[in-house]
This record gives C-alpha cells, sequence and structure tokens, in this order.
C-alpha cells in the first residue's frame, strides 16, 4: 500500500491539466510508487513544416475522449484480460494531463517532457508517453536514461535512424539514432519495418553496426510476433515506444505516413503481451496519431486500447 510519503509533487508548471482523463482515471500532481502515469506531449521539436495542427483537438485529448467512451465502465469485465483491466485494484493510474510545451520552443519542450518522465521513473511509477510526433519520444527516453540497462522495443513502420535533416538532429526522423547514444540502452529492437522505411543505405548500415535488430513485417510474420518477443533481453528494463504507422492504415488511419501491410490490432496486442511478460516495464510511450486523418475516431480508440493492454498488464505483474 502507498503512504503519503510516496507520492512526490512534479515541480510547478510542467503539467497543465485536462478537461477529460484517460478512461476517467483520477487526476493527478504527484507521482506514486508503483502506479502507472499517464501524460501527454503535444510538441516536441519540430522541422521547418510541422505535423501538428493547432486547428484540431490534440492526438492526446483526443484519445482520452474517445477511450473514455468507448470503455464507459472502467470497473465492468474485460474479456481480453478475464477480468476488470485494473484487477480489482492491482494497479493504480494515474493521468497527469498533459507536458507544458509550445510549438515555437522546442528546447522547452524537450526540457519538460524530460523532467516529467524522470520525476515519475525516479518516484517509482511506470511512465506512460501519449503523443505528439515522433520527436518527443527523444527526451521521454532520456527521462529513463541513468543507472539502469535498458532494452528498447521499438514497434514501427521507419528506423529512424537519421542523424540530422537540414541540421536538426532532435527530429522525429532521429529518434532511434539519439536513443543509441544513451547510455543506459544496451539492445534495440525494431519490429514492424516495411517498404522504403525512412532509411537510406547508410542509416541501415549504422543502425545494424551498432546493433540494432532489424525486423520487418513479413519476417515477425513468418516466426511470429512472440517469437520475436522471446528474444528480447530479459536483464534490464523493457521499453516499448510504438510509432502509429506500425499498424496498418486500414485500422489506423490517423497517421502522416500512409504505409499499407502494417500491423493489426491482434497482432500488435500480442506483441505488447509477450514483450512485458517476465520483463519490468521501464517505460511505454505511443506516438505520431493525428487527429485530423483520423476516421470515426477509429485511430483515437486504437491508441487508447493500446496503452490499456500496457495497464491491463501491469495491473496483471507478478
Amino acid at each position: 500500500m502507498n503512504t503519503a510519503s510516496d507520492n512526490r509533487p512534479f515541480p510547478s508548471g510542467l503539467l497543465v491539466p485536462r478537461p477529460r482523463t484517460f478512461l476517467g482515471l483520477p487526476a493527478a500532481t504527484a507521482a506514486v510508487n508503483g502506479s502507472a502515469a499517464i501524460f501527454g506531449a503535444v510538441h516536441g521539436t519540430a522541422y521547418a513544416t510541422p505535423t501538428v495542427r493547432e486547428d484540431v483537438e490534440s492526438g492526446p485529448d483526443a484519445v482520452r475522449r474517445a477511450i473514455t467512451e468507448a470503455s464507459v465502465h472502467i470497473d465492468h469485465w474485460d474479456f481480453d484480460f478475464d477480468g476488470p483491466l485494473l484487477n480489482d485494484g492491482a494497479l493504480q493510474a494515474f493521468d497527469l494531463g498533459d507536458v507544458s510545451t509550445r510549438p515555437d520552443d522546442a528546447a522547452g519542450n524537450r526540457e519538460n517532457i524530460e523532467a516529467v518522465t524522470r520525476a515519475a521513473h525516479d518516484a517509482g511509477a511506470v511512465p506512460i508517453l501519449i503523443g505528439g510526433d515522433d520527436s518527443v519520444a527523444i527526451p521521454f527516453m532520456r527521462g529513463l536514461d541513468g543507472g539502469e540497462k535498458l532494452n528498447i522495443l521499438q514497434i514501427d513502420a521507419h528506423i529512424d535512424w537519421r542523424d540530422d535533416i537540414a541540421g536538426e538532429r532532435l527530429g522525429y526522423s532521429s529518434t532511434m539514432r539519439r536513443a543509441s547514444e544513451l547510455a543506459s540502452v544496451a539492445s534495440m529492437t525494431q519490429v514492424g519495418i516495411r517498404a522504403v522505411g525512412s532509411a537510406r543505405r547508410a542509416e541501415v548500415e549504422t543502425a545494424r553496426a551498432w546493433g540494432s535488430r532489424l525486423v520487418t513485417v513479413a519476417e515477425a510474420r513468418r516466426i511470429g510476433v512472440e517469437a520475436v518477443a522471446a528474444a528480447l533481453p530479459r536483464d534490464g528494463s523493457l521499453l516499448i515506444h510504438i510509432d502509429c504507422d506500425s499498424m496498418d492504415p486500414g485500422i489506423c488511419p490517423g497517421i502522416n505516413a500512409l504505409s499499407p501491410g502494417g500491423f493489426a490490432f491482434d497482432e500488435m496486442t500480442t506483441l505488447i503481451a509477450a514483450a512485458m511478460r517476465g520483463r519490468k516495464l521501464a517505460g511505454f510511450s505511443i506516438v505520431e496519431f493525428q487527429p485530423a486523418a483520423d476516421v470515426n475516431d477509429m485511430s483515437a480508440t486504437i491508441v487508447g486500447r493500446l496503452v490499456s493492454h500496457v495497464l491491463g498488464h501491469l495491473a496483471r505483474r507478478g
């Protein structure tokens, strides 16, 4: 049982409360040991042409609204877990709101995202980030760096190993390149790669030379996603990072880069379950959901449901 001393308030100004919380979970301004700490981050490090539109509902808020409307009673039976999602209170989960970010303050955005992530992690919570473009994951991963060994499972259509684009080294095409430079990152498994994959020959060779395991959709289906997960290291902690374009646009149309042939929903949930089984989860992030491109809240609901699956497995750990 957590006590008041387990709660660590976040520094003032880092978080912005939202009018609706994820699944109607309690809002919080402090990280609680042993809990899941959900937060959004709308802005990261934009390129010259930004991907986040300011005239539509933000990605994190769209996910909060859609999944809450689709799951009105969180205490009801969840047939994916053969019981209530949070396992009758076995897991405490809170919505911290959104990290304070601005489209014109990339450095400040990175600082705030890293600070919130680190504070939640250091308090003993599992940080869960809903983005935002893929650049928000760079400070999220930095917030988990330091001490324990990290094994990254990236589920994405692209490998994101560009060193820079037009001189910008912290944009969404460089996420895994920057992750490879973190002292704590011991391994990287990148699953779901297909088509052009956003990479030139140099990026592929650099990723492989570092030791990243690149698994295409075709290979994952040939050997099975559970076999992919079985090869993940068990020493250290696991960081799961998902780009929404890892899924087929037929089920998740709200993305920037349409690429047919992506994973189905049940392949995603099976991969997440197998990866988390017997491993400590350091953090989870899901990014690149674009509400302006969504259809009937399909993508928002799927993103929310993937986060829900992470919560369900955390509620049954141990």
